[in-house]
């Protein structure tokens, strides 16, 4: 962890505090900002999955803001200008997908930070009125958040995680459970206990946060118990589509043909 940062997600980590937050699919800054209010620590937008792109990124990174979550963006690759573009619109940190080797964390940590420590480019067209400065010094003070989730990913662990910059690690439990030859499954703390515990231990030992996404609260709740730093509890999508299946399961029970056929 760094010695000295404003920015909430490392002071939340350096105090030891889970943070729990919510994953944006959507191309909507009103649900962004809904979920926002409803609580998280942060939400995340998607890039990479997401079916949105960064003219709608902005606004809801805004929304985001105004609900009282921390912003952040998953970026669609280890691409440096989509990162810089995010942390221009505001993103207090970025996820970095599929980083499998130190020359790539490398890579991913020079785009957060500016000559002569990396390769950003001077921008901050959002982001000096978020973070409420221009010095780049201070503009630097963000999230490298690199995601380990592929079998090269985790050979070369120990190098990836002792990249100067990398701030935390992130967990995709599918691509990971693809990456050593399973499917993805309902339970991936069970089918993939031994590459999520070496992970753990290995940012543990680097002094780096890590986090994972969970498809559930149940799930979400044994990563909290299993002591995880940054733990996704819900999806926009797959949470809308399963209130509304459930809502109208519940509703149908008391219908005239389920009075008929019973």
């Amino acid at each position: 962890m760094r010695e000295s940062t404003s920015n909430p997600m490392l002071q939340a980590w350096a105090a030891g505090r889970q943070l729990f937050g919510a994953w944006a699919t959507m191309p909507s800054p009103i649900s962004a900002e809904l979920i926002a209010r409803a609580g998280p620590d942060y939400v995340c937008v998607d890039n990479q999955h997401g079916l949105l792109d960064h003219s709608v990124t902005v606004p809801m990174l805004i929304a985001i803001g105004a609900g009282g979550a921390m912003p952040i963006v998953r970026a669609p690759w280890n691409d440096p200008p989509r990162i810089m573009a995010a942390l221009d619109a505001g993103a207090l940190g970025v996820v970095v997908p599929m980083v499998s080797n130190a020359d790539e964390a490398h890579r991913a940590v020079e785009a957060f930070r500016f000559p002569p420590r990396g390769i950003r480019s001077y921008g901050p067209v959002r982001a000096r009125y978020v973070m409420g400065t221009s010095d780049p010094e201070q503009l630097d003070d963000v999230v490298c958040i690199a995601m380990v989730e592929t079998a090269d990913g985790l050979r070369n662990l120990n190098d990836i995680v002792s990249t100067d910059g990398i701030d935390a690690v992130y967990i995709g439990p599918s691509d990971l459970a693809l990456g050593v030859g399973k499917k993805p499954g309902p339970r991936p703390y069970d089918d993939l206990a031994e590459p999520l515990a070496l992970i753990r231990a290995a940012c543990r030992k680097h002094g780096i946060a890590v986090g994972i996404h969970a498809p559930s609260g149940e799930t979400a709740r044994r990563y909290a118990e299993d002591g995880y730093d940054m733990i996704t509890v819900v999806s926009d999508a797959s949470l809308l589509v399963e209130a509304v299946a459930s809502n109208l399961s519940i509703a149908r029970e008391g219908s005239r043909s389920a009075v008929e056929g019973s």
